[in-house]
């Protein structure tokens, strides 16, 4: 409301003027303003009632008996009134105007009325427009909050499915060793302790005995080695497996250079990474023009590092795209952080934490 306390300010000072050099200021007159000014903070800021309005036009009526341009202070309540959309107490206004003036001050003071209830008017259209935008950024808001609580939920429902898949994955290998292998080691261990018991009295049946042992431990081995390769997932997700990404690229030449265990990465650690270099590829073969590619993946103690930069032009007004924003929600999700610079190439740096615990990395881990 600085626009009402500045029409009051200027009104008020304007009133002052005119008695002032019209030689009509007296001490009622003066208590007159002070009251009506009290009225004025009593409205705005603890009750408003169109009682107070009635009350505020007698006291402009009374001093304006005393000098016609007192009639000036209804500007405010035009300005006031219409400010909170109560248009139809703008007619307490010109009964006044009517008995005070007449020709063109009359005119004037219509016109005043007028100009001061737009102002209102804008006043309360700005007003509705900013409770309706403040509505609209709290329901905004509020739905950018369900939508985190319903991002983590999703994420702990997918940490939880991924636990569970391992507990079963590791269910079923146990009822597959225990199955397949149990019963003939089992068999084996019977056979040695019969045959260490013939050993002194029967030797001809210890040694059939020994000899039927090494036979089902040879088959316990064969059955051990298929149960393994059985149960062995067939995609690598080591080295291997970001060769193969690699090897289908036929855009440019890849320089792919590794440092470290790739075998002990994770699951979780495999598709963010993979995600990383194919959109890092696949943006290159779109936009970069680029001839060569240089890719450096090293697993250290603490850290995780893909190092990914391109020959090509990069890009000066560089905007992320949904690719760019889906890496560094998967990058952050797992703690690490990443970075991208299309100056000079495009390149792109990722630090992941070996243990999957979350938390921000610091980006000096970055190499040029």
């Amino acid at each position: 409301m600085k626009m009402g306390y500045i029409i009051k300010a200027v009104l008020m000072l304007l009133l002052i003027g005119f008695q002032v050099v019209g030689d009509t200021v007296t001490p009622l007159g003066v208590m007159g303003l002070v009251f009506l000014a009290a009225l004025w903070i009593f409205r705005e800021k603890y009750y408003y009632h169109w009682a107070l309005l009635v009350a505020e036009e007698a006291v402009i009526i009374a001093q304006a008996h005393n000098h016609p341009a007192a009639l000036l202070l209804n500007g405010v309540l035009a300005f006031d009134v219409a400010a909170r959309g109560q248009y139809w107490l703008l007619l307490l206004l010109l009964p006044g105007g009517f008995y005070f003036l007449q020709g063109e001050p009359l005119i004037f003071y219509i016109i005043l009325l007028a100009l001061f209830a737009l102002c209102g008017y804008l006043r309360h259209t700005l007003d509705k427009k900013e409770l309706s935008f403040r509505e609209i950024y709290d329901r905004e808001r509020r739905n950018r909050y369900a939508l985190e609580e319903a991002k983590a939920r999703l994420l702990n429902s997918a940490r939880e499915a991924a636990h569970l898949a391992e507990i079963q994955e590791r269910n079923r290998i146990a009822r597959e060793i225990h199955d397949s292998l149990g019963h003939s080691l089992a068999g084996i261990l019977l056979q040695l302790q019969a045959a260490v018991k013939a050993l002194d009295k029967d030797e001809a049946r210890a040694r059939e005995l020994f000899q039927v042992s090494v036979k089902g431990l040879a088959e316990a081995v064969n059955l051990l080695r298929d149960t393994v390769y059985n149960i062995r997932p067939h995609e690598k997700l080591g080295l291997e497996y970001f060769q193969g990404i690699i090897e289908e690229y036929q855009f440019c030449p890849v320089d792919f250079r590794h440092k470290g265990d790739l075998s002990s990465l994770s699951a979780n650690q495999v598709q963010i990474l993979s995600a990383i270099l194919k959109e890092a590829l696949t943006n290159a073969s779109r936009h970069s023009q680029a001839t060569q590619i240089e890719v450096q993946l090293e697993v250290r103690k603490n850290i995780i590092r893909l190092y990914i930069r391109d020959n090509g032009v990069g890009c000066a007004c560089f905007q992320e795209g949904m690719g760019i924003s889906g890496m560094r929600e998967r990058v952050h999700n797992a703690g690490g952080t990443i970075t991208i610079s299309p100056a000079n190439g495009f390149m792109i740096v990722c630090v992941l934490p070996r243990e999957e615990s979350g938390g921000a990395l610091s980006a000096s881990a970055h190499r040029g």
